[in-house]
């Protein structure tokens, strides 16, 4: 979607700007992307999964999303492996680690340059971010 949008107000002609929806890329592992995909498409989140988490990159490249969702203890590679890496090629983009709450994750998310929740607060954090 293009935040560029604009719609017609009041019938008078006057353009206003649209909010573009909020879009995330869910990434971390088939369980947890459906679990995940459930709860922010009931917020109103565009929502594009990529379950294996090489493919991760391309997907967020292509989507241009509000935020990417990571699984902290996906199988493979870790969450925080996988943030640093998106962090390398697209610093600016929003990276949201999902885990066991406990302050050496939150810490460790901190240090890889993403905000961390779990599960059932991920999309709440989400949406704060726009």
């Amino acid at each position: 979607m293009n935040s560029n949008v604009f719609g017609q107000s009041g019938g008078c002609g006057v353009a206003t700007p649209r909010k573009r929806a909020a879009r995330v890329v869910v990434g971390g592992g088939a369980g947890f992307a459906a679990r995940a995909a459930e709860r922010f498409l009931a917020r109103g989140v565009d929502v594009c999964t990529a379950i294996a988490l090489d493919e991760l990159h391309a997907v967020a490249a292509r989507k241009n999303p509000t935020a990417v969702v990571l699984s902290a203890e996906a199988a493979g590679e870790s969450g925080y492996l996988t943030c640093a890496k998106l962090r390398l090629t697209r610093p600016k983009m929003r990276v949201i680690l999902v885990g066991e709450a406990n302050s050496r994750s939150e810490r460790f998310a901190r240090f890889v340059g993403a905000r961390f929740a779990t599960e059932a607060t991920a999309a709440d954090v989400v949406l704060k971010l726009i």
